[in-house]
């Protein structure tokens, strides 16, 4: 068990909108945005920074994702995915749009969206289109 006393004190992220060679724990930077009154981490850019959950990740609309790494998939990147069952939304996820995620790393972080963007995300991160 870690000793949870060894461990730096979580700083304040801040309201961006660049956010630039951080190590960003995703459940505190929602919880920034949620305390600030945001449902939704919008209109965001992110460079060099290192996202780490656990967490899952939800790319709502104009997400862009440039020479990133988006995890250890342990040999099949649709091990990073995860379908929504309902048609509506889903619950417990860390929602995003119009962010910008720039040369940045995921360690433990899974992804989530529309089929399209689940198979677009497979096929950006080397999976083949089947």
């Amino acid at each position: 068990m870690t000793d949870s006393s060894s461990l730096p004190p979580l700083t304040a992220l801040g309201a961006g909108p660049v956010y630039e060679n951080l190590h960003i724990w995703l459940p505190q930077l929602f919880a920034e945005h949620a305390r600030a009154g945001s449902a939704v981490i919008e209109g965001k850019t992110f460079v060099n920074c290192r996202f780490e959950g656990p967490a899952v990740l939800l790319p709502l609309s104009g997400c862009t994702f440039e020479t990133c790494n988006m995890g250890e998939a342990g040999g099949d990147t649709r091990n990073l995915l995860l379908a929504p069952v309902g048609s509506q939304k889903v619950i417990g996820v860390i929602p995003f749009r119009d962010c910008a995620f720039r040369q940045s790393a995921f360690y433990m972080v899974g992804f989530t969206g529309s089929a399209s963007f689940l198979k677009h995300f497979h096929e950006m991160v080397g999976g083949s289109a089947a």
